[in-house]
């Protein structure tokens, strides 16, 4: 799937086992470094999305999360943590079911060749189900 916008344009493929990605990374910065939370964020998001990581969007959806209760509605109606609610919402938007729109706001979508999908092709975005995190203004 090629989702369509902004949010889609930067992927990315961690090369190696997880061990060997966060030795390299843990030796070269050190096991507390931001560079090593980084990787271990992105090495998690290699377990949701497999090879391939949209990380706008990935981290979007993270923001997303952060800014509203999706996930905690979402945990409490299934009766599961909300970290089991977030990887749920993150395995969803890996299959194309959540988009991030170029606004930045997630929305319930129908990828395209599948039954409900809009008839040239295109991706369908279905209902907004969340706005774009508020960003914070400089002072």
């Amino acid at each position: 799937m090629e989702p369509p916008g902004a949010f889609y344009q930067d992927w990315d493929r961690p090369v190696g086992t997880d061990d060997e990605v966060m030795a390299k990374v843990t030796n070269a910065f050190g096991p507390e470094s931001g560079e090593a939370v980084t990787m271990r964020m992105m090495l998690d998001y290699r377990n949701l999305y497999g090879p391939h990581v949209p990380l706008g969007a990935a981290g979007q959806l993270d923001l997303i999360l952060e800014d509203t209760a999706l996930a905690a509605q979402l945990a409490q109606s299934t009766g599961v943590t909300q970290d089991d609610a977030r990887d749920s919402l993150h395995s969803l938007h890996a299959q194309g079911m959540l988009l991030i729109a170029d606004d930045g706001s997630l929305w319930m979508t129908v990828p395209p060749g599948t039954p409900y999908s809009a008839p040239n092709g295109q991706w369908s975005f279905i209902e907004k189900k969340a706005e774009a995190p508020l960003q914070p203004t400089a002072s």
